[in-house]
């Protein structure tokens, strides 16, 4: 909820494309603590704020990405522009957890931890290098030139 609420702030201050690519970045690095991890009070404690961290840059991230998607997308596709994207996200959620379990079954646990943080790289990777990195505003409706009808997109 934090992060939800201090969005605007932090994408006033280092922009909202680079708010989005650090909520993405973010993840993948906070993973290292969890393949580090052993027993004990002080992993706890570490893993505990390390997931507060990481929460804080996923919220701040999705109200983001959120804003900028509603702020570019003609109001007559909101709504489906949204439900696709939450299709997406939470469609891709069970296929995760299956392949994380098949991996499991071949690797171990901690293999299978390290695939997944690798895995989150690989969004970073074309935030990196698309104009999102650059965009400090979010453009304004005029600003974004319209479809053409029957355009590929």
């Amino acid at each position: 909820m934090v992060g939800a609420l201090l969005a605007p702030r932090i994408a006033a201050r280092i922009g909202i494309g680079p708010t989005i690519i650090v909520g993405f970045a973010v993840s993948p690095l906070a993973q290292v603590p969890l393949l580090c991890a052993g027993p004990g009070l002080r992993w706890q404690i570490v893993l505990a704020s390390t997931l507060a961290v990481q929460l804080f840059w996923a919220t701040a991230s999705g109200t983001s990405q959120r804003s900028l998607r509603q702020a570019v997308c003609d109001p007559a596709f909101q709504g489906r522009m949204q439900s696709a994207s939450t299709t997406l996200t939470a469609g891709a959620r069970p296929l995760a957890a299956a392949t994380a379990g098949g991996l499991v079954l071949l690797l171990d646990v901690r293999a299978t931890l390290a695939v997944g943080a690798l895995l989150q790289v690989v969004p970073v990777v074309p935030l990196l290098a698309s104009p999102v990195r650059t965009l400090r505003k979010i453009p304004t409706r005029a600003a974004v030139p319209p479809a053409r009808e029957g355009a590929p997109s």
